[in-house]
Parts: C-alpha cells; structure tokens; sequence
C-alpha cells in the first residue's frame, strides 16, 4: 500500500534530525533530576525548620491522686467578756504568746471620764489568731477524732462568721479562736476517684494543694482504713502555715511517684535498635544519642545518660539522624 505523502515527510524529518530528540530526551533528564534535588533540598530546609530545639533542664515530674479531707485542728475559741465594739491588736493569721492581748472590748460608760471603759481579751492559749469562725471547732477536735462521726458532723449546719475591727460584739459570745499550729492537722480523707491509697507501706506521704499545687507538705499515715472505713485514711501534718487555719475543707493531691533529673516530653524519645534515645544537634547536624527513662509522669519523662550543655529536638517526626540542623 503506497504512503501518503506527509508521512513519507515525517520520516524523513525523523532520520534527518536525530541528535535533536536526544538532546530533548538528556535536557528533561537533566531538568527533572535537577528538580529533584531541589525539591529534597527545599523539603529538607522546610522540615528542619519546623522542628524545635531547646537546652534540657533539671527539673522534677509527678504523679498524683486526687483527694478531699476534713481538717481537724486544735482550736480554743474565746469569747468577749461584755458587750461592746471590737478592737483589734493581733490581725489575723499573727501568732500570740499566751497571756498576750489579742483583742480589746470597748464599753460605753458614765463612770470613766473618757466615757468609755475598756475590756481586754487575752490569749489562753498560744497559737495563731482567726476571726474567722464556724460553729464546728469543739465538734472538729483533735480529742474528739476518734468518735467523729463524719456523716452526722457534715449534716450539721456550718454558720460561718468573721469578726473585724469595729464590729459590735456580744458578751459570752465566740470572737476569735486560737490554733495551737504546733500541733498536728489531721486530715480524714477518702480518694476522690474511689480508688485504695498507693504505697501501702509507707509511713509518710508528700501532698500538694493550693492554687496551681504550689504548696507542698509531708504528712504522716496515722491509719488506714480509718473507723473501718475503705480508702478511709487518717493523716496528720505538722508545723502547717495560716493556709490551713480558716478552711474546714481541703482539695489536696498525693503525691505517688516523684521524679529528678533532666526533663522533656514524652514526644522527644527516639527508639533507635529497641532502645531509647534522643536527637541532638551536634555540629550542626541532627544525632542520636542513647539515653536512660527514669520516670514518667505529666507527659513527661526524667532521662539521665546526658550533660547539661546537650541540645534536643523536641519534636523528632520532623527530622532524620544526619539532617543538617542549625536552628
């Protein structure tokens, strides 16, 4: 069958230009190896870029159970000796000797030429001052704790009531109390979540409370299962500040486990060979270095095997042992 005419012609284009689709075959090799390797160079410059590097610091990581305690105190409440208005001398939260005036009573009176005549109120006690009262002091005592019965104590209705400076008072009536803070604060607690208290050999435990946990104490296991109780624990703190003089309540956290050493996020170990391991920077260059897990808690881990002056990647997912790193 004879050829057309233009197929005949690209034939002849196709033997007489040879070397130019060759030339075009090598120039989109060249081109797509060339974007290749900006491609990983750009890639690599990206990702190394997102990843984060910090110097490790010494630091200590917890575990903790939530608790709530009724706090028992030694509380000598005292009452005014007349009817008056209250002045203050000792502020609340200071702490008085005893036979120290703590408050004074001023009382209207024709006999003196002031026209007023004036009562003191001494401590009977030393302790730290409070004129914040309850109604609950004699039913909350230390002396009483081993007959309290806390679901009948709950239902007792609590009348708060706080006495300041010029405030009129009744004769025979509390005023301020005293807290002997020398000696023990017992708690009565029960787990929060139900579950029995770790460490059952222990004859101590750290708690922490207050705002953000701050306030840091160790209290000594008195007994378990308090009152034939479940998870019922007594516990008693010494030498506790003015934090725990007013509160009857106490939301607290056991401290379980409590590590030292070196602390970052669960996230930076690399598991290198069936060992773990952290990426460090080191000349520039992303490596790996063998370390040891001491604890874990918080999402954190305490490691040991490395010096103060290494530098880690917090975030490993982003980076390769080798890649070039100058963050």
């Amino acid at each position: 069958m004879p050829r057309s005419k233009s197929e005949a012609e690209i034939k002849v284009r196709v033997k007489r230009n040879p070397r130019r689709a060759f030339r075009k075959i090598i120039i989109f090799v060249i081109g797509f190896y060339v974007l290749f390797l900006t491609y990983g160079f750009v890639r690599t410059l990206v990702v190394t870029r997102l990843a984060k590097a910090e110097q490790v610091q010494l630091g200590v990581i917890q575990n903790t159970v939530p608790a709530n305690g009724v706090l028992v105190r030694s509380e000598k409440v005292v009452q005014a000796p007349r009817t008056g208005v209250l002045k203050v001398l000792a502020s609340e939260g200071e702490r008085v000797r005893v036979g120290e005036v703590v408050a004074q009573v001023i009382v209207g009176s024709i006999d003196s030429t002031t026209g007023e005549k004036t009562f003191n109120i001494q401590a009977s006690q030393a302790g730290i001052i409070s004129y914040h009262l309850d109604e609950l002091e004699e039913i909350y005592s230390p002396l009483k704790i081993r007959e309290l019965d806390l679901g009948k104590a709950e239902k007792i209705e609590s009348k708060p009531e706080q006495f300041s400076a010029g405030n009129q008072v009744e004769e025979g009536k509390p005023v301020f109390k005293i807290v002997n803070n020398l000696g023990p604060l017992y708690i009565i607690t029960s787990l929060t979540d139900g579950r029995a208290l770790p460490n059952n050999d222990k004859k101590s435990l750290m708690i922490t409370f207050g705002p953000d946990g701050k306030n840091v104490g160790q209290v000594e296991v008195v007994e378990r299962n308090f009152r034939g109780k479940v998870n019922q624990i007594l516990l008693s703190l010494t030498n506790y500040n003015e934090n725990l003089i007013v509160p009857r309540q106490l939301d607290f956290n056991i401290i379980t486990d409590r590590f030292e050493g070196y602390i970052i996020p669960v996230a930076a170990i690399v598991r290198k060979d069936g060992k773990d391991g952290i990426f460090t920077v080191f000349k520039e260059r992303v490596s790996w270095k063998k370390v040891e897990i001491c604890g874990r808690a918080e999402g954190k881990v305490s490691i040991s095997g490395i010096t103060p002056d290494i530098k880690i990647i917090l975030n490993p997912e982003y980076v390769k042992e080798g890649y070039p790193f100058d963050n």
